[in-house]
């Protein structure tokens, strides 16, 4: 399977980790239909990527909105636990 960051990475994302622990994506690889709907692209990005996770059993983080300029609006961080 290997590591979340490594499966981000052979989809066209550029993951990294911040300093709080949340994967952030220096790109987004849908950029170019983006610019133009913005609100779907990301919609879907995030759903998408709601699907890798659960694809890899990853019930302990979520994919969340969090649209920054300079990368991609999604971002992975830990489950709130509620």
């Amino acid at each position: 399977k290997g590591s979340l960051q490594d499966v981000l990475a052979t989809r066209g994302y550029e993951p990294f980790e911040d300093e709080e622990g949340v994967i952030r994506l220096r790109n987004c690889p849908f950029h170019r239909v983006a610019q133009q709907h913005r609100d779907v692209v990301c919609g879907m990005n995030q759903a998408y990527l709601e699907g890798v996770l659960k694809g890899l059993d990853r019930t302990d983080v979520t994919a969340s909105l969090e649209p920054e300029p300079g990368r991609c609006c999604v971002a992975i961080r830990a489950r709130t636990r509620g």
